[in-house]
């Protein structure tokens, strides 16, 4: 399909579990392909005003939670969106990154 055409970064992904014993809890390291797309969006917040996204990341899978660590061409990013998509022939995820 067209999608995995364009995915052709990787990312490994921590997910986000929760606090455990007083620290932030992360899940496994999982591998996917992405692609990763420079952004210079605002992007509203329930808890602050608004903050700038760095990048936009697109990718298949499961939903990634928010507050997940992704690291991808050796950049950290803390997810603060994800959300379901259709287009160029495949459901995919678009991943808002800080």
């Amino acid at each position: 399909m067209l999608i995995d055409f364009l995915l052709r970064q990787k990312c490994t992904i921590r997910p986000w579990m929760g606090h455990r014993d007083g620290a932030e809890a992360y899940g496994e390291p999982e591998e996917r392909p992405c692609r990763l797309q420079q952004a210079r969006q605002l992007e509203n917040s329930m808890q602050a005003d608004a903050f700038a996204a760095r990048a936009l990341m697109f990718c298949t899978g499961e939903m990634i939670p928010a507050r997940s660590r992704v690291e991808c061409e050796g950049e950290g990013y803390t997810v603060l969106a994800c959300r379901a998509a259709r287009g160029l022939g495949q459901e995919h995820l678009e991943v808002t990154l800080r």
